[in-house]
Parts: structure tokens; sequence; C-alpha cells
């Protein structure tokens, strides 16, 4: 019997990234937060293909990046802007999404609204479909009932994060989990020339 190698039929993915979450992970492992998202997409959108149960290749439709920017007055806001505006010049189809981030009284920000931008795009899309499998890179457990939302609209969701900073209950709640090392965040930190 010949063995025929057919091509996958393409699946509709988006990416939905917490910026806020991923830049305190790569400061904590790598002391910045210098992150290739081309690789990082890359990275996501083969872990996605490889799965066994899935029988899609996926076609990217696009990448959502949240996080938070102080106030114009706070002395980081610059240097805050300048990250964000890379991300938009340097990257194609990556949307940056912006609330605010808060100074806390020991001088860490926190963020403010963002996880409710993030809730309202991410419904939106998924009920006007446009997409079938939502790729997301998180671990905060109150996206739990934005992912049970979004699953209930028939989609499938997938959650990438640093297997040691998430909780149970968020893994628990998503399709498929997988859960990354320092090694493989490693392959998108960008070095220092």
């Amino acid at each position: 019997m010949a063995n025929f190698n057919y091509p996958r039929p393409l699946e509709p993915i988006m990416i939905f990234i917490d910026g806020g979450y991923l830049r305190r992970l790569f400061v904590d492992l790598f002391g910045d937060d210098k992150i290739d998202f081309d690789m990082l997409r890359v990275d996501l959108m083969t872990i996605y293909s490889d799965i066994w149960a899935n029988p899609f290749d996926a076609n990217l439709v696009r990448t959502y990046y949240y996080d938070g920017i102080t106030d114009e007055k706070e002395k980081e806001h610059a240097q805050q802007r300048e990250y964000f505006d890379a991300l938009r010049e340097n990257y194609i189809f990556l949307d940056v999404v912006l609330g605010e981030a808060v100074k806390l009284p020991d001088g860490t920000f926190r963020q403010k609204g963002v996880d409710i931008l993030m809730a309202v795009d991410v419904l939106t899309m998924a009920y006007q479909d446009h997409f079938d499998s939502g790729l997301f890179f998180l671990g905060d457990r109150d996206f739990i009932p934005l992912i049970e939302a979004v699953k209930s609209s028939g989609k499938k969701v997938f959650l990438f994060s640093y297997k040691e900073k998430v909780p149970k209950e968020l893994i628990q709640t998503f399709d498929f989990r997988h859960g990354l090392d320092k090694k493989a965040l490693e392959r998108w930190h960008i070095k220092k020339m």
C-alpha cells in the first residue's frame, strides 16, 4: 500500500499574549525583556501543528500583545513607549493593545484594565468567527472565565506558559497545555550584542 503525504488543512489561529506576564518572566529568567516575537510565534505554531491529535496546520491570522503603560508623568513612560513602539514597527501581524500600568507604593507597577481589554477582544473575535483555535501565553487564574467562555463558543484553546509559574486551575481550563522551560524560552531571548 502506498504512503501518501497529503497536505494538512490550515486552521485559522490567533495568538493572545499577556505581555506583563511574559516580560516579568523574561526579566526574572534573563535579566531583561528583549523578546523575539517572530521566534515566539514560530515555536507556538510548530508546537500547535505537532500535537498528535491535531489534524490541522496553523494559519496565523494575527497576534495580539496586551500590556500596560505608565502615565506620561512617570519617568518610566518614555522607555515603555519606546519598547511598545518598537514592537509595532518591527513585527508584522502583531497588534499591541495597551491598558494602564499603575505605580504601587513599593515602586513596582501593576496592570490596570489589561485583562478586560484582552477579554473583550478575544470574545468578540471568537463570536465573530475570526479564529478556530486560540493560543494563549498567560499565567493568571483571572483568565479562567474568559477561557471557559471561548470554549463555549466552540473554539479550541491552547495554553503556553512557563511551567513553574502557572496555577493548576488555569492549566485545567484549557483543551491543551504546553509548559515551557527556561531552555525553550531562551530561544525567544534576544541576546545583547
